[in-house]
């Protein structure tokens, strides 16, 4: 294996910042933001409509990371982006049918709710055998303000807003768009919802799979209710895409979904990847983590836990139009959360609130397990989305009898836990993953056999004395 260095993993990050940072506010000026656009508010008597019925539609200019899809700058990743140039040269010249749609979904607590995906399709015919497919990828939104929704993101272009908006998600963003190379559609929906609820796992579930209810009843794309379909998402995304997994037999029972890829998702266990960050210098994403669950969940308590302090602490998270990264640096350096509750001593995982926001959330923690096979991958190193969470939602999912691939990248940095060279890792483990994971969706497709590496005995870790799975994943 092949391992990415610290400069590569630094590079990728700096260019995802920089690039936003750099960018004229032109996409505020032209492009509405969605509490501005009348396009995102839902006709009355829409809450009695079934789950994803489209509620309007438009075609759109999707402008994407030209900056990004320089040869110069991929070169600079080293092996990681080298292995994507002949995807993003061709990436460059494709010509694509873009459209957003607005379609009914319900929220965690079965509540209706409206939301927009995204819908892109090639202009080339499908030359493929049988239909063409549909990848549902879902983009690392990770915040609380909808200025970081991915259908806003495309429309003002990944590089075309203020540095407030920096997010993990403008590099992801590439990575989700490679499918479309294969010919492929691609499907990206807002699934944290019109209120940002980051993290809220049903929510995610829900706002996915009605988006590919309704992506398949859209005329204009090409698409039929018979359509393969794929999950697909990393970090922030993984997590949706795994509950979308998971909640498909129970809530979309219908949708051809032959297989999923999900990466280093933080919904997997969400205490295991809060603890990692609590008290880090990676902590600053913590208020707006629980910002997001707290808005599923209002029941959990979380203002009655929380001190003055930390009140004003997660007030100030909720009301400002940031994304990830600016987030995280804003809110560092203030402390782990449980000095900002009534009962310090305790860890937030562990208190009342944490006890219903916690679990409800997490993948490991519920009965559902998907009926698809399952391509389950992160970084033995990454310090940001532990591999533990994946490795339990994997056993877990083993003895159920379930069909899961791992795929474990092994990037050793130094210092990788609890310092920014976790978040790096995380980031070059994105890139690492991005083409095994197509290429599994291409066989799933294809009608291939999916690997499985059950049995639920094994334990998938060089940590624990296990070879990690290369990227020759099937």
């Amino acid at each position: 294996m092949k391992k990415a260095s610290f400069m590569a993993g630094a590079l990728a990050l700096v260019f995802t910042l920089t690039g936003a940072i750099t960018s004229s506010v032109r996409a505020q000026t032209i492009v509405p933001p969605p509490n501005s656009d009348p396009f995102y508010v839902p006709p009355a008597g829409y809450a009695s409509l079934p789950n994803g019925m489209i509620l309007s539609d438009r075609t759109i200019n999707a402008e994407y990371l030209l900056p990004f899809l320089s040869t110069n700058v991929t070169n600079q990743l080293g092996s990681a982006g080298a292995a994507l140039l002949p995807a993003i040269s061709t990436l460059q010249n494709l010509k694509i049918n873009a459209y957003q749609v607005l379609y009914k979904s319900t929220d965690s607590n079965n509540q209706p709710v409206a939301e927009v995906v995204t819908i892109l399709v090639p202009q080339e015919t499908w030359s493929g055998s049988g239909t063409r497919p549909l990848v549902a990828f879902e983009s690392a939104e990770d915040s609380v303000s909808n200025i970081c929704e991915p259908s806003y993101t495309l429309r003002a272009g990944l590089l075309g807003q203020p540095a407030s908006q920096a997010s993990g998600s403008q590099l992801d963003m590439l990575l989700g768009l490679i499918p479309l190379t294969e010919g492929y559609a691609v499907a990206i929906a807002d699934y944290e919802g019109p209120q940002s609820e980051w993290l809220a796992g049903a929510q995610a579930g829900h706002a996915v799979l009605d988006g590919i209810r309704a992506a398949l009843h859209y005329a204009p794309d090409g698409l039929s209710s018979t359509t393969p379909v794929g999950l697909s998402g990393y970090s922030g995304g993984g997590g949706a895409a795994g509950w979308a997994a998971a909640l498909r037999q129970v809530y979309a029972p219908e949708l051809n979904i032959v297989g999923a890829t999900v990466g280093a998702a933080s919904n997997s266990d969400l205490s295991v990847v809060y603890k990692a960050n609590d008290g880090t210098l990676e902590e600053g994403i913590l208020p707006q983590a629980v910002v997001g669950l707290s808005r599923a969940y209002p029941n959990a308590g979380v203002a009655q836990y929380f001190n003055a302090a930390g009140n004003q602490l997660l007030a100030a998270a909720a009301n400002q139009n940031q994304c990830l990264i600016t987030q995280a640096i804003t809110f560092a350096f203030d402390g782990p959360l449980e000095n900002y509750t009534i009962n310090p001593s305790v860890n937030l995982v562990n208190s009342p609130p944490g006890g219903i926001l916690f679990p409800v959330n997490s993948l490991v923690d519920q009965p559902l397990v998907p009926d698809m096979p399952i391509l389950n991958y992160n970084d033995e190193f990454d310090g940001f989305v532990p591999v533990t969470g994946d490795n339990e939602v994997a056993l877990k999912y083993c003895k159920a009898g379930a069909n899961v691939e791992v795929m474990r990248t092994s990037t050793p940095l130094p210092f990788s836990n609890g310092t920014p060279v976790g978040v790096v890792v995380h980031g070059i483990a994105a890139i690492e993953g991005a083409l095994p994971a197509l290429h599994y969706l291409t066989n799933r497709f294809k009608g291939l056999p999916p690997r499985n590496d059950c049995p639920y005995s094994v334990l998938w870790s060089v940590n624990d004395g296990m070879p990690y799975q290369a990227l020759n994943t099937q």
